[in-house]
C-alpha cells in the first residue's frame, strides 16, 4: 500500500469498542444499546452518548456487502475517537480536531473515515476485532489539490488504492461528491454493483479483488445520475507525502513583516532521486498569538521507486499575514519543530 508517515499499524484505543447493537428485527433497523461493559473500559462515548440505529457487531465484522452499513451516533464516535486519537500521535493537534466527514463499513472488520473540513482531510483506516476493539492501521494526510471540494453535480477521485491487508486483496476507493448527490454507486462489467458511503461531500467505498469499476456514479434523489468519474486501470494516490522544511540559509532571515518565506523542502518519502519540484501542494498554515506552524507536504511519485536520498529543494511560499515576533515551525514533526534550522538526522 502506501508509506503512512513512517508508522503503520498503530493499535488506537485499545479498550475502547464498537457499540454492539441488537440485531434487526422483521419491523425495522434495530436501536443502538451501548455495551456497558465496553463504555465503562473505554474514555469515549459516555453512557450518556446518544443511541441511534445502527449494525450489528456481528455484522461488521461478519461477510463483505455491497452496501454501506448503517451505523449508530456511538460507532461512529468510537471510530472517529480512534482516528483522531492516532492523528493527534502522527499529525497533530490540527487533524485531530478535524471533523469526521463519513465513515464506511461494509464487513470483515473493516472501516474507512474521512475527518475533513474546507481545507485539511485525513484518510483512517480502522480495523474492527469480533470484541468492538478499533485498531487503526493508517492515518494520512490527503494532498489539499486532489481533494478539494467539486460543484453541486460533480464527481471525483481522490484516492484509488490496491491493498493486501485480507486474502485476496481489496481495493479502497474514496473521493468527493457534489452536494446534489445522495447515492454514489461503482457497477462492474459482470453486472454487479457497489454502493459507496456518502457523507460531508465525500463517498467511500471498498470491494474484494482488484478489478476496478465501470464508472463511479453521483445519482441524486430521483435516480438521475448527475456525473461519472472513469477509473484509470492504475491506482490514485490521493496522500499527502511527508516533507520536512527549514530556513533557506542564503536568504536573509524573516523579519516581523514578512510574508513570503523562502525555505528549503525535503522530501521524506523515495523518489528515485528526482526533486519534488511540481509535487509540492500549497503549505498548510496554523495561526497562533505565538507560532506560525507550516506543514508542506509531497505528493508521492507513482510506482514503486529507488530510495536514493533526496536533497533538500528551494521553495518559496506566502503567509496569510505578516509573521510579526512569531516563531516559525514544521508542522511535519509532531510536536511541530523549529523552522528556523534543518532537522536532526
Amino acid at each position: 500500500m502506501r508509506i503512512v508517515l513512517g508508522l503503520t499499524l498503530v493499535a488506537i484505543l485499545a479498550g475502547c469498542a464498537l457499540v454492539p447493537t441488537p440485531a434487526p428485527s422483521s419491523t425495522g433497523p434495530a436501536t443502538s444499546t451501548p455495551s456497558t461493559t465496553a463504555l465503562e473500559s473505554s474514555t469515549e462515548p459516555s453512557t450518556s452518548a446518544p443511541v441511534g440505529t445502527g449494525a450489528t457487531l456481528g455484522t461488521v465484522t461478519g461477510p463483505w456487502q455491497a452496501q454501506g452499513l448503517p451505523l449508530g451516533d456511538p460507532q461512529i464516535a468510537v471510530i472517529s475517537d480512534a482516528c483522531a486519537t492516532a492523528a493527534r500521535e502522527q499529525l497533530g493537534e490540527a487533524e485531530a480536531n478535524l471533523p469526521t466527514a463519513l465513515v464506511d463499513a461494509r464487513g470483515q472488520g473493516f472501516a474507512t473515515a474521512i475527518l475533513a473540513d474546507d481545507t485539511r482531510a485525513i484518510e483512517c483506516l480502522v480495523e474492527i476485532d469480533r470484541s468492538g476493539a478499533s485498531r487503526v492501521d493508517s492515518v494520512i494526510r490527503l494532498a489539499p489539490s486532489l481533494s478539494k471540494a467539486v460543484t453541486d453535480t460533480a464527481i471525483a477521485i481522490v484516492s484509488l488504492i490496491d491493498a493486501e491487508d485480507r486474502e485476496g486483496g481489496r481495493t479502497l476507493v474514496i473521493g468527493r461528491a457534489g452536494a446534489h448527490a445522495t447515492e454514489v454507486t461503482l457497477p462492474f462489467a459482470d453486472g454487479s454493483a457497489v454502493g459507496a458511503s456518502v457523507g460531508g461531500g465525500w463517498y467511500a467505498a471498498w470491494w474484494p479483488g482488484h478489478k476496478r469499476p465501470a464508472t463511479i456514479d453521483a445519482v441524486d434523489s430521483t435516480g438521475l445520475v448527475l456525473a461519472s468519474a472513469t477509473p484509470p486501470a492504475a491506482q490514485v494516490d490521493g496522500a499527502l507525502g511527508a516533507a520536512s522544511w527549514w530556513l533557506d540559509p542564503t536568504f536573509p532571515r524573516p523579519t516581523p513583516d514578512s510574508v513570503s518565506i523562502h525555505g528549503l523542502v525535503l522530501e521524506e518519502a523515495c523518489a528515485s532521486g528526482k526533486t519534488p519540484e511540481g509535487r509540492i501542494e500549497t503549505p498548510l498554515v496554523n495561526l497562533s498569538e505565538t507560532t506560525v506552524t507550516v506543514t508542506i507536504g509531497v505528493r508521492p511519485l507513482p510506482g514503486t521507486q529507488d530510495c536514493q536520498g533526496n536533497p533538500p529543494f528551494p521553495f518559496t511560499f506566502d503567509l496569510p499575514e505578516p509573521l510579526a515576533d512569531r516563531t516559525l515551525l514544521d508542522g511535519g514533526e509532531v510536536p511541530p519543530r523549529d523552522a528556523s534550522k534543518p532537522p536532526v538526522g
